[in-house]
């Protein structure tokens, strides 16, 4: 099945369209930029149309060893392994500086590109989606991710460049009378589902990138870098697993931030739908309960 990843500079609406195309309040949304820190992965949807589709973190100038820097490693990556990117601006604040860099490194790239021009509801993006067409990228969609705005338009562009990345589509299988998959044995469509949780800080990402046997998930120093719970999957000795990878949880009374409540309930709703749990503890840090 084809891949497509969402990229654009941070706050420009990327996690709202990954909702959108997935159907349902999956990545975690707010006004605030830089929500979106890993790679979120889900089975996106468009009219006939089945694709695999990436969310990613807001590419930002950075090339030393900090947050953002390693944020925009991941995405690159997300890009290199797409067959097609989306590349997301804000009709509202217009074509960037920052938007220019990333048309330049998408036309490196040499990947099929729709750009759409978001938040174009109303007159105010008018101007915006005008603006794109300087990015040089060709033909520019306005759509609204956040009021469902222009997804036809965008199935009408977006449906020649799938058959030119995969020319026998996979079929919808719930159409065509597939098996229902709580009595099914395990497969790669259902694998063993694992929620790896514990308290910020405690190694969770970095232990999965150890099984894993790579850089998938971001690490750091820094706490609660994980916000999403985020999903990977591998084979474990022929065993199909899915692990979810959860943001760190602390004593209810400690979560104020809205952010970090989000993310709590991404995480129990992760565990909630887990056959198995996995409690990372840091050694270094006193047993809480």
């Amino acid at each position: 099945m084809a891949r497509i990843a969402i990229l654009g500079r941070p706050n420009v609406g990327k996690s709202t369209l990954f909702n959108r195309f997935v159907g349902r309040k999956l990545a975690i949304t707010d006004d605030r930029p830089g929500v979106t820190r890993d790679l979120r992965d889900g089975a996106g949807r468009l009219g006939d149309l089945r694709f695999d589709i990436v969310d990613t973190a807001g590419l930002e100038e950075a090339s030393d060893d900090s947050l953002p820097a390693r944020m925009r490693a991941l995405s690159e990556r997300a890009m290199h392994e797409a067959d097609i990117c989306l590349f997301v601006v804000d009709a509202r604040a217009g074509v960037t500086p920052l938007d220019q860099q990333l048309a330049d490194m998408l036309r490196r790239a040499g990947k099929p590109v729709l750009v759409l021009a978001n938040k174009a509801e109303g007159r105010a993006g008018e101007a915006g989606v005008l603006d794109a067409y300087a990015l040089g990228l060709g033909d520019v969609i306005a759509v609204s991710a956040e009021h469902g705005e222009g997804f036809d338009e965008l199935r009408h562009a977006l449906g020649p460049v799938l058959a030119s990345v995969e020319p026998d589509p996979v079929p919808d299988m719930a159409a065509a009378g597939a098996p229902d998959p709580d009595e099914a044995e395990l497969t790669a469509e259902r694998p063993l589902r694992i929620a790896v949780l514990g308290r910020p800080n405690a190694g969770k990402s970095t232990l999965i990138n150890a099984v894993l046997g790579e850089e998938r998930l971001l690490t750091g120093p820094e706490a609660g870098i994980t916000r999403d719970a985020i999903s990977v999957d591998l084979d474990w000795n022929g065993v199909p697993m899915r692990l979810f990878d959860t943001a760190g949880m602390r004593k209810k009374a400690r979560v104020q931030d809205k952010l970090e409540k989000l993310s709590v309930a991404d995480g129990l709703r992760a565990i909630r739908f887990a056959e198995v749990t996995v409690l990372v503890m840091d050694a270094a840090t006193p047993f809480e309960t």
